[in-house]
């Protein structure tokens, strides 16, 4: 299990805040490191794994079907997965100073492509999200929260299993709720949902002092609580503001990686219970 408290959490946040790095890169990312207090830009790490949830990247060579050739960059893609108990959790990150909060919420664009696969008995709704961080170094002690995009949140019905969906949210475009923080309750998935650009001003207008230092620290994608049976896999994740970044994150596995079986998504249903507004993207 790699799992990082709200209290680590906090200073982690403040190193990645001072520390920075380049932000105009594309960045190839071959595994996810155990959470840290130590990080490094453009390094992604394992930072809230629990229970059954697992987090790995895989070689989709030889797998068939849309999962490898409609793939968005091959031969690779990150794959998250939980078991059938709702503690199961599987999140990755990475952090660094992506800028400040009001002027990134208000120009970003934010863009990546997930492939939810069948998993028996599993949650047809779930299918991996993509997070903000924001974070406010000296605040108030509320002063950190998540804006959360939650694929089935944004299309009719559920999210589409067993093909690749491409997803680009703009700052006026795509619904996200907030985990809490800068005097705002947790939406625990419901409401409020909101643009990027809305949350800006309900942010703002909450706690004005905090929100004015807040800088955008971290870029996450998972599949949380109570969302039992996923294989979700991801790649190309994107980030592009007026603050200055324009980064990409293509997901690859190290020679020698893992190549799951074509029949991935039902093996992990029988293994697992034996021991948890979309706009379409050209691709490059």
């Amino acid at each position: 299990m790699s799992y990082i408290s709200r209290g680590r959490l906090v200073a982690l946040l403040a190193a990645a805040a001072l520390a920075g790095g380049p932000l105009q890169a594309a960045v190839e990312v071959n595994s996810f490191e155990p959470a840290s207090l130590t990080t490094t830009p453009d390094v992604w790490y394992a930072s809230d794994v629990r229970a059954a949830g697992t987090a790995s990247i895989v070689d989709l060579t030889g797998v068939g079907g849309d999962l490898e050739t409609n793939q968005p960059l091959p031969t690779g893609a990150a794959l998250l997965t939980t078991g059938f108990s709702n503690d199961d959790k599987a999140e990755v990150a990475t952090y660094n100073d992506f800028g400040d909060a009001a002027t990134l919420l208000n120009s970003a664009t934010v863009a990546y492509s997930y492939h939810k696969a069948t998993v028996a008995g599993g949650n047809a709704a779930a299918a991996p999200s993509i997070k903000l961080g924001i974070y406010a170094a000296g605040g108030t002690g509320d002063n950190y929260g998540q804006l959360v995009y939650e694929p089935y949140l944004n299309v009719p019905g559920n999210p589409t299993a067993d093909a690749w969906q491409d997803v680009t949210v703009l700052s006026d475009s795509g619904l996200w709720w907030w985990t809490g923080g800068f005097e705002l309750p947790n939406g625990a998935g419901g409401p409020p949902y909101r643009t990027l650009a809305d949350w800006a001003v309900a942010l703002a207008t909450a706690d004005a002092v905090d929100f004015a230092a807040a800088r955008v620290v971290s870029i996450a994608v998972g599949v949380g609580t109570y969302n039992q049976g996923q294989a979700g896999y991801f790649d190309d994740v994107m980030l592009s503001s007026d603050t200055g970044v324009d980064v990409m994150y293509d997901f690859q596995a190290a020679s020698g990686g893992v190549i799951p079986e074509p029949s991935l998504a039902l093996c992990l249903a029988g293994c697992l219970t034996s021991l948890g507004l979309m706009t379409t993207r050209r691709r490059g």
